[in-house]
């Protein structure tokens, strides 16, 4: 049996590909965002950066949910623990949900899997929160390096 392995995708093939399904509603040379609706006019945005670190590459999926003081840390952990895919994580005074993955273990087919659950995780969490606001007016830190 000869197993097939798929190339490692590069940035630029990550890009391309989340360019060919999606209207990027940001692109920078390490990043782009993509914000998807959900049912009620609900919006959600993703960012996937892409980074170096112990010698590789790595590609980050992270969406907004909710600002610091409308959760709970013991509750945010407890969120954190039941995520099919991803954490939550404080990112200065936004609770994000976060995903990253090595490049070399990163499926293009996949790339659309990842984003839609870590927005979906995000969405799941802000509308579970007692008088529903959504943290997309809230600007993370790593938002603000975006930009």
């Amino acid at each position: 049996m000869v197993q097939k392995f798929s190339p490692v995708p590069t940035w630029t093939d990550i890009k391309d590909h989340a360019r060919s399904s999606y209207k990027l509603a940001e692109e920078h040379d390490h990043s782009f965002k993509v914000v998807f609706e959900y049912p009620g006019g609900r919006l959600q945005a993703v960012i996937t950066a892409y980074y170096e670190a112990m010698g590789r590459a790595w590609v980050d999926f992270s969406s907004a949910c909710c600002r610091v003081d409308r959760l709970d840390p013991r509750d945010a952990l407890q969120q954190s623990f039941n995520l099919a895919v991803g954490s939550l994580c404080l990112d200065g005074e936004v609770y994000v949900v976060r995903h990253t993955v090595s490049s070399d273990h990163l499926e293009l087919a996949d790339l659309e899997l990842l984003m839609h659950a870590v927005a979906r995780a995000a969405d799941q969490i802000e509308q579970a929160l007692p008088m529903y606001e959504p943290a997309s007016d809230v600007v993370s830190p790593a938002q603000e390096e975006l930009g």
